[in-house]
């Protein structure tokens, strides 16, 4: 969402909210003479509010920032020290950088207040509440009454319309299936289901899917803190529930759209009949150097020190450009892809 709908007034003056379903948190926003998105910066995993990367960040041509999750680090502490974390970060000078252009923000398990947290999370209520005071949301807001940080937001004109679509893979997903360390893979020990009845979405947030995906938009960016893509590694994914990975696929079917996603603590791009770019860790190195095993990784290189992902799209071309930055000017991965190219199969 937007750092605030009250004190952006340059965002304000750009935008008007449409209330819709508002039980079902269907929020959007579009104005017919607005600029069309060129450029979108997204990240994910920062463990601290100082450091190069989030610098190097603010360099980037940016008409809209992605928080993909673990914004903070507050899976110990508490709900005192999730407080503490988001005034560290929203009073740091990368944050306050951000806010003359729109924001987007969900969570993921470390900002969520559980490590590998889901459904089960006795105090998600109250790191809800957290995560929208951090985002200054308006206390009147559908979002504050709905359960789960899940929203879309809808930018530029017919023609050159992109739909953003926040999801929240904490909220109401039922606990993973894991193997004992010995029978673990090489990213941990969670393993594939084969019960149908565990959900990543909840019922709730799959309805509001539905309908969010059938209003009009030339792209669509379906923003998950977790990877979607790739196959089961061992770490959170959505592989690890197979008949919820399928159930978006067939949802997102005929449609112009890419994943963008985090956690891992490092970058790579996979496809599974949709594109998935994985940014991670704005501030961290990834201890091994390697990455998983990944068949359907559709570039080969990944990067695993500090970095931060940048979508440019160029409407002149029907295309889209993703590029994964670290502290250096030259990316460190990119990849260009045609709009024919992005509807998913």
């Amino acid at each position: 969402m937007s750092s605030s709908q009250s004190s952006q007034s340059g965002f304000n003056s750009r935008r008007r909210f449409l209330a819709g379903l508002p039980a079902l948190g269907l929020i959007t926003a579009h104005a017919a003479d607005e600029a069309p998105l060129q450029d979108i910066v997204f990240g994910s995993c920062l463990d601290t509010h100082e450091h190069p990367m989030l610098d190097r960040t603010l360099t980037l041509p940016r008409d809209l920032f992605i928080f993909m999750g673990d914004n903070v680090y507050a899976d110990k502490g508490g709900i005192p020290m999730m407080q503490e974390k988001y005034a560290l970060l929203k009073n740091s000078r990368f944050f306050k950088g951000l806010q003359n252009k729109p924001m987007l923000a969900t969570w993921d398990d470390h900002d969520f207040g559980e490590n590998d947290g889901g459904g089960s999370y006795p105090h998600k209520n109250e790191a809800q509440v957290e995560f929208w005071n951090w985002l200054d949301e308006s206390a009147a807001s559908p979002r504050r009454q709905q359960e789960g940080v899940y929203h879309v937001q809808t930018f530029g004109p017919a023609g050159k319309r992109v739909q953003v679509v926040m999801l929240d893979t904490r909220y109401f997903r039922s606990p993973l299936k894991k193997v004992s360390k010995d029978k673990a893979m090489l990213g941990g020990s969670c393993v594939p289901t084969d019960d149908t009845s565990t959900t990543m979405l909840g019922a709730a947030q799959w309805a509001w899917l539905e309908q969010v995906l059938q209003q009009p938009a030339d792209l669509r960016l379906i923003v998950s803190s977790i990877q979607f893509a790739p196959e089961a590694h061992g770490g959170e994914c959505w592989a690890n529930m197979p008949h919820e990975q399928q159930r978006l696929l067939k949802l997102l079917q005929g449609q112009t759209a890419v994943i963008l996603s985090g956690d891992r603590h490092w970058c790579e791009f996979s496809y599974n009949g949709v594109i998935d770019f994985t940014s991670s860790s704005m501030t961290q190195k990834h201890p091994r150097g390697s990455p998983t095993p990944n068949k359907l990784r559709c570039v080969p290189q990944t990067y695993h020190l500090p970095n931060v992902g940048h979508l440019h799209i160029d409407w002149a071309a029907h295309t889209i450009t993703a590029k994964i930055f670290g502290e250096a000017n030259e990316p460190k991965i990119a990849h260009t892809v045609a709009f024919k190219d992005l509807k998913v199969t």
